[in-house]
């Protein structure tokens, strides 16, 4: 018995791991808000940095050259203060000036080495520290000299208190060239702070020109990813607009398949697909109601003609009996005359009989039925029809004990009829074939013939009503064998075979447990 394998492959991870549409705009705004917070941050931590390098000058550089420019100025006035002490006949106010400015300049330089620790422990904040070490050595320097200054000083003042005028002179002498070191200590010392200072603002410039460029950037970047989200996210609902249009044209009552809705595997594409597929039903349900409307006017008309037509040809028959049994017997032509009428009104029932069978076909009575043994029951009662036609059987049951839900009399006209069909279509003889196999869910039966064929015009019109090939068909057969055939559930197709004859193929549901 053979097979069939329905099952669908698997989807694949890839499909099963696709974000839904929503999750994918959440994520897109989600990126958005992450960017906007990034630029923020850095927005934030270039301006901490740049205050940090403006904190350097404002509370480090600027008190540290207020202070030496104060020591620088005070530095300023001790040669004329030792010009004046040598040249004044009472000096006594030159010296009280003399001597509180030297005691009040180490003062400034202690001032100037507080905002000097202030400046490095400001630039160690930033983890950018800065080298002050040639001013920390000007100072020093400034320092060492103060202190070699002391007893010179302490001596001048001693030699003038003794008034001991060539003492005073000499130690004014070598005072003034101290007092000349520690100002070209200081001038180096200014020069140094200066230089710093200078490059500390040229940094503190560069640092504002780089956060700028740096928050222009990021917030670009950032606007640029956020128009890039907006677009992606209008990208993605965009076949809305046209899966609503679809749907309003389907609300009007057009059903023709739609070209323009989205194959895509998200949402909207499964849903286009998925509306489609309904579509088409409706598609497919409104063509059989409309079918089915047609058969049943048809129906009733046929059924009403026949009845009409049905008596008088009962009459007419009866009367061709009875003027034959009149007739003498010499009348051969007459008698033959007769015989000729009586053929055509016996056609004449026949025709009247399947539009009836076609008005009158009613719901099957279904019932466990083994199609296996209606078939064979079928070949024995035309045995001797298809033997006369010269028609060789071969029948091939692959599924003995199939069941399907059938009526056991529809069914049978309908074989009958297929039967019969494909022996008339070879004239010459031949061999008729028919196949009965099964899967799990379907019974197949196919029925193929070896006569010249069906041209492809005519298949496409083969189950219309009416429609026939044979010179004195009525139309009716096929159209009667479908409606049997799908009104137990059932498909009925046919196709060409190679090198000629045509196949038609019954495809039955199996009922449960359809194995005995």
């Amino acid at each position: 018995m053979s097979t069939m394998d329905d099952a669908k492959p698997p989807e694949t991870d890839a499909k099963r791991m696709r974000l839904s549409i929503p999750t994918r705009i959440f994520i897109g705004y989600a990126l958005i808000i992450v960017g906007f917070v990034i630029v923020s941050l850095v927005s934030f931590q270039q301006h901490e940095r740049t205050a940090r390098h403006m904190r350097l000058l404002d509370e480090g550089y600027v008190p540290l050259v207020l202070n030496l420019s104060e020591a620088k100025a005070t530095q300023a006035a001790f040669s004329n203060l030792l010009e004046r002490i040598l040249s004044e006949r009472d000096n006594i106010a030159t010296r009280a000036w003399l001597n509180a400015a030297r005691k009040m300049r180490p003062a400034a330089l202690d001032r100037a080495f507080e905002d000097l620790d202030r400046a490095e422990f400001i630039a160690l904040q930033m983890g950018d520290p800065v080298s002050l070490e040639p001013l920390r050595e000007a100072l020093d320097a400034i320092q060492s000299a103060y202190d070699k200054t002391e007893p010179v000083y302490q001596a001048l003042f001693d030699a003038l208190r003794d008034q001991d005028a060539a003492r005073a002179i000499d130690i004014a002498g070598d005072l003034k060239e101290e007092e000349q070191r520690i100002s070209r200590h200081h001038r180096r010392a200014f020069r140094i702070l200066q230089r710093e200072m200078s490059s500390a603002a040229t940094l503190a410039a560069k640092e504002e020109k780089r956060a700028a460029w740096t928050l222009i950037l990021l917030t670009s970047f950032a606007v640029l990813f956020a128009l890039g989200v907006m677009f992606y996210a209008y990208q993605l609902l965009r076949p809305l607009r046209a899966l609503h249009e679809r749907v309003s044209a389907v609300s009007r009552g057009e059903l023709l398949p739609s070209f323009g809705l989205p194959e895509r595997q998200d949402e909207i594409g499964r849903l286009a697909i998925e509306f489609e597929r309904m579509v088409e039903a409706l598609a497919a349900r409104d063509i059989t109601l409309r079918e089915s409307e047609r058969l049943a006017a048809i129906g009733r008309m046929a059924a009403h003609i026949t009845h009409e037509i049905r008596n008088p040809l009962s009459s007419i028959g009866l009367n061709v009996e009875l003027l034959g049994d009149e007739l003498p017997d010499g009348e051969s032509e007459g008698r033959e005359l007769i015989a000729a009428i009586q053929r055509e009104l016996e056609r004449l029932k026949g025709i009247t009989e399947d539009y009836l069978r076609l008005a009158r076909t009613p719901n099957p009575e279904k019932s466990p039925l083994a199609l296996s043994k209606l078939v064979a029951e079928i070949l024995d009662f035309l045995s001797l029809e298809l033997a006369g036609a010269s028609v060789a059987i071969e029948w091939t049951d692959e599924a003995p004990d199939a069941l399907i839900a059938a009526d056991s009399g529809q069914l049978r006209q309908a074989l009958v009829n297929l039967l019969r069909n494909a022996r008339e279509a070879m004239p010459m003889g031949g061999t008729l074939s028919l196949h009965l196999s099964s899967d799990t869910t379907e019974l197949r039966l196919t029925i193929d013939d070896e006569g010249e064929g069906i041209a492809i015009e005519a298949r496409e019109h083969l189950f219309d009503l009416f429609y026939t090939t044979r010179e004195r068909g009525t139309g009716l057969g096929l159209p009667l064998t479908r409606q049997i055939i799908e009104s137990h559930g059932g498909r009925l197709s046919v196709e060409a075979r190679e090198p000629k004859g045509t196949r038609f193929t019954l495809v039955f549901p199996l009922i449960e447990n359809g194995y005995e």
